[in-house]
């Protein structure tokens, strides 16, 4: 751990980034480690400024969104400065710190769940059930942090004490064997009974069977492993994590949604009399945030403003980031344009997979779209890399309430908070969904029922025999543009391959026509870690390869 993290974590209040609403601000300050988690109220207190750990004010370290622009998926996007998105698209260093506030969250985080785990043992609880759930809660969400460092920066400090120590960088299999650890107590802990909406936002037993997988999925392709290991030994096999897999799909309660479209906040337009005119929503009801379909999500409020740090993590920094730049295109709200959406993967759906392509791009080559044709404005701000193409996943929608052309944004209309386009967008990430689940269970077993599910759903054929190469596909497609792709690719051993084929790609930078040039870099695969952190570490951290 890095003494300049863990003292900005020192000096605010244990809960750091909880809202008001959560917490009475004033008696934190007596609590210590030696008299607080006496009880469940403590505990949650703790487990929500965990939680609020999974949200990042800096838009630009947005977990999904830099996934995005790493893989073939997108390009940076944003303006000709924005030189720290550039940077990401091209594997290349333009600032010491570029993925500091991505870094420093993990640990922020993680540092809150160390104290809490280590000392839960004082917490007297009244019901046995919700002391074990509260337990499984906190090691799932060091299981995720770490996950995401993991994934990100590759071997990191590995620290389970949250003591002021500097740390050498672990070894990938001691940081993978804690995140099993730590997802197999989840599990064990977490109540076995069906998801409902009162439990929104909370981990679950059902999330830490599914991130199980998709951490055994990538440290068993990427470091070319038969199965993950445990901390102080043993590990987790191929049949185990099948089922729970086969346990999450059956008794978990989650499901797909009839409506691929549904699960996206643009088809709430179809709610909206004011909007009949947008062809896509029509026929379609959005599920809601927190759908039958989300089995793990980060969840947001409209307590957002420009008041204190973390303040801007109340409100979904990535879809301010990712919505067409410098122009409003009704019902669609302007924002950054970063993360342009890379033509190929537009061209790569078959015809027949339309209902998937019209959910997930905002394409101003479809006449449909509000950005069709001359309605779309080149150059917004000095927009690079662009391709008149945006992630329709996660955009800000605007509603016209009075039918004036006097716009807002959907989520303010609903839930109130600031009338700022910078602070209105209120949508969950959806970090596991479980189509993901099904997709997940067909590649560890090599069988077409999970994907012939998800194809289905959609109005396509199932597919008569498993291929690996149909399963990538369908993974594409389903889960387009929700930050899964860049490291399907790397536990594939495909990123090469697919960065080096986005050569060549016409874009526009700055208005002027121009083709997208990339070299992957093998040796960066991992991003670097802050030089900042570094620097104050006493020569315990070093470099990630590649960024020497």
């Amino acid at each position: 751990m890095k003494k300049a993290i863990i003292y900005s974590i020192l000096i605010i209040p244990i809960l750091s980034g909880c809202g008001k609403e959560f917490l009475d601000q004033n008696n934190l300050y007596e609590k210590n480690l030696s008299n607080y988690y006496r009880n469940p109220e403590e505990v949650n207190e703790a487990l929500t400024g965990a939680y609020s750990t999974l949200a990042i004010d800096a838009g630009g370290n947005h977990p999904m969104l830099i996934a995005n622009i790493l893989s073939d998926d997108a390009f940076s996007g944003g303006g000709t400065n924005d030189i720290q998105t550039i940077g990401t698209d091209k594997f290349e260093n333009p600032t010491e710190d570029l993925y500091y506030n991505l870094y420093a969250r993990c640990y922020e985080g993680i540092f809150i769940l160390n104290n809490l785990i280590n000392n839960f043992d004082q917490a007297v609880y009244s019901n046995a059930t919700e002391r074990k759930r509260d337990r499984g809660e906190a090691h799932f969400l060091r299981a995720l942090q770490y996950f995401r460092l993991a994934q990100f920066f590759g071997e990191v400090p590995l620290d389970l004490k949250a003591e002021l120590e500097y740390l050498p960088k672990a070894p990938a299999q001691e940081i993978y064997a804690q995140i099993g650890s730590d997802l197999q107590i989840a599990i064990d802990s977490m109540e076995n009974v069906p998801y409902t909406m009162s439990r929104a936002g909370h981990a679950t037993k059902w999330a830490a069977q599914a991130l199980m997988a998709r951490v055994f999925l990538f440290y068993t392709g990427f470091y070319d492993q038969a199965a993950l290991p445990l901390a102080g030994g043993g590990s987790i096999t191929k049949q185990q994590v099948v089922q729970w897999l086969e346990d999450c799909m059956t008794n978990s309660g989650f499901k797909l949604l009839p409506d691929y479209r549904s699960i996206w906040p643009w088809s709430y337009l179809s709610d909206d009399e004011h909007n009949d005119n947008y062809k896509y929503a029509q026929n379609v009801k959005w599920a809601g945030d927190g759908s039958a379909e989300t089995v793990f999500a980060v969840k947001y409020t409209n307590h957002a403003d420009w008041g204190g740090t973390g303040r801007l993590a109340f409100s979904n920094q990535q879809v301010l980031f990712q919505s067409p730049r410098a122009f409003d295109y009704y019902p669609f709200g302007f924002g950054w344009g970063i993360g342009s959406v890379n033509p190929q993967l537009r061209d790569s759906y078959d015809a027949k997979d339309s209902i998937r392509k019209i959910s997930t791009i905002l394409d101003n080559t479809d006449p449909n779209e509000p950005t069709y044709g001359d309605k779309y404005n080149w150059g917004g701000w000095n927009m690079t890399n662009e391709t008149g193409l945006y992630n329709k996943k996660y955009i800000a929608v605007l509603r016209d309430i009075n039918n004036d052309n006097t716009y807002t944004g959907m989520y303010y209309d609903l839930y109130g908070g600031i009338n700022n386009m910078q602070l209105w967008n209120m949508q969950d990430d959806i970090l596991i969904r479980f189509a993901d689940v099904l997709l997940m269970h067909s590649e560890l077993t090599e069988t077409t029922t999970g994907i012939n599910q998800v194809r289905m759903r959609v109005g396509l054929d199932p597919i008569a025999s498993y291929s690996l190469e149909a399963l990538k596909m369908e993974r594409r497609h389903e889960l387009a543009l929700e930050g899964l792709r860049w490291f399907d690719l790397l536990r594939w051993g495909d990123a090469a391959t697919a960065i080096n084929a986005a050569n060549g790609v016409p874009v526009r930078s700055d208005n002027v026509p121009t083709t997208y040039s990339i070299s992957f870099n093998p040796n960066r695969v991992f991003v670097k870690i802050p030089e900042s952190q570094i620097r104050v570490s006493r020569g315990s951290l070093t470099q990630n390869p590649g960024w020497e």
